[in-house]
């Protein structure tokens, strides 16, 4: 199943406030004009909150219109009775205060939200939030998607095996997960969605008994300079040995050189009384 787009749960949103605003506004027409002054108050309940729920910024407004059309209603049709009047006036009051106090909720914990979001996008680790059962990522932050070469609207709802395919490092981190105790950490290799091999290290910070929390660092380019330093190193080394054995191949032919010129000096060439041979003085 596709997800809803943005605009179209805009629409399914206002849809649903304006069904259930419409459905108390004709209750309360009925009621009122049968006589029934019990239910339909609690009827305006539904459209408040539901505009508290998806508009909390634009909710006090809405629900000023909703407690007027209520009030204005009441005062239309039952203008004959008092006591009506004054309930309905209280009833209007009730409605204002709880979308001024849920609104005011609501925005705080957005405002909360945004904190937290703004946290988790702008840091250096990349985050990674999935159930511990179905393995479905339910929370990925930006730097860990864009490590993956991913958005990060893509990755919401994958399975995690998606991205950390290999299974054997994958079921050990996850076995070794345990709500409200420190998380393991652990090395993984990880698939880009190209293909690429990336290889993360990643630790879990939060565990609770569904979801599982955790954070990734990406030390491919650290383990490519790695095995390049190695390499290098191996080079030199070896090139080391190789000069080494060079020079003692060269000293070894160079002395064999020089006890071959004595022993053709001593043998040969003619030896003069007052000449002396080097090696009689030793």
């Amino acid at each position: 199943m596709q997800p809803i787009s943005r605009e179209n749960s805009e629409v399914l949103h206002f849809l649903l406030i304006a069904a259930a605003y419409i459905g108390a506004v004709f209750s309360t027409v009925f009621s009122l004009s049968h006589g029934i002054f019990e239910v339909f108050p609690f009827l305006y309940l539904l459209p408040i909150i539901l505009s508290v729920y998806f508009y909390p910024k634009r909710a006090v407004l809405i629900t000023l219109w909703i407690g007027m059309t209520y009030i204005g209603l009441v005062y239309l049709y039952g203008f004959t009775h008092p006591a009506l009047i004054a309930i309905a006036t209280a009833w209007f009051a009730i409605f204002i205060t709880i979308g001024v106090v849920a609104s005011s909720f609501a925005i705080q914990l957005l405002e909360e939200q945004s904190r937290i979001r703004s946290i988790l996008d702008n840091t250096q680790d990349g985050i990674i939030c999935f159930d511990r059962k179905t393995l479905q990522i339910l929370e990925i932050n930006i730097k860990c998607a864009r490590w993956l070469k991913y958005e990060r609207a893509e990755l919401m709802g994958k399975d995690l095996k998606t991205i950390w395919t290999e299974n054997t490092e994958r079921e050990q981190f996850i076995t070794a997960l345990r709500p409200d105790v420190a998380g393991p950490e652990t090395e993984g290799v990880f698939r880009a969605k190209d293909g690429t091999l990336l290889r993360f290290v990643i630790s879990a910070v939060l565990v609770t008994g569904k979801r599982a929390l955790c954070s990734t660092i990406d030390i491919t380019g650290t383990k490519i300079v790695d095995e390049e330093i190695r390499r290098t190193l191996d080079d030199l080394e070896e090139q080391v040995r190789a000069r080494t054995a060079h020079l003692e191949k060269i000293n070894a032919e160079l002395q064999a050189e020089i006890l071959e010129r004595r022993r053709f000096e001593r043998t040969i060439l003619p030896r003069s009384p007052d000449r002396r041979d080097p090696e009689d003085d030793r």
